[in-house]
């Protein structure tokens, strides 16, 4: 974990999360596959969200979600999920991990905070919580989770300086 920065109405961090991508038809045997293997269904709906202390799962889209490690996890472990997965015709599962960057923002202004990097509409009503959205922050290609008490937000790797620059400026921290 990073701090990327602090003040007393918003808090970045930097996280060093896993991340596996999952491709599939979303039949009860799919979900029976997962849920055997982490303990969480899947989620039915798409930009729909379901979380744990250890994970976030996301429905992408129609036949694609994104499971994130919450906490550190013995990534043997998780490549063995992979290679679980992937032994069913049904399902294709990747390893993300080391091509994304992940954030959390936190703290009462977040909304506000965020409302500098993006155009999308944060407001509860149009992004309630345990949702996520596909959507332009910093002019970057992002995913964004709406946990409620925080937000992750993940883009690609190459973006990282870049995207860090960002925050701070809108933090006017630079």
């Amino acid at each position: 974990m990073t701090k990327i920065l602090s003040t007393d109405f918003v808090t970045v961090v930097q996280k060093d999360y896993l991340q596996v991508l999952v491709r599939g038809n979303g039949t009860d045997q799919f979900n029976q596959i997962i849920n055997k293997e982490i303990s969480i269904n899947p989620p039915l709906k798409n930009l729909e969200i379901k979380s744990d202390d250890k994970h976030i799962f996301a429905k992408n889209s129609f036949d694609q979600w994104s499971l994130l490690y919450l906490v550190e996890e013995d990534y043997k472990k998780i490549l063995k999920f992979i290679e679980n997965l992937n032994l069913n015709d049904e399902i294709l599962a990747s390893d993300y991990s080391y091509g994304q960057v992940y954030f959390e923002i936190t703290g009462k202004n977040k909304n506000e905070f965020l409302n500098k990097l993006t155009n999308f509409d944060l407001r509860s009503k149009k992004f309630p919580v345990s949702t996520m959205a596909q959507t332009l922050i910093a002019r970057i290609d992002c995913s964004i989770y709406n946990l409620g008490s925080k937000y992750v937000i993940t883009c690609n790797k190459s973006f990282e300086d870049y995207f860090q620059k960002r925050l701070k400026d809108s933090a006017n921290l630079s």
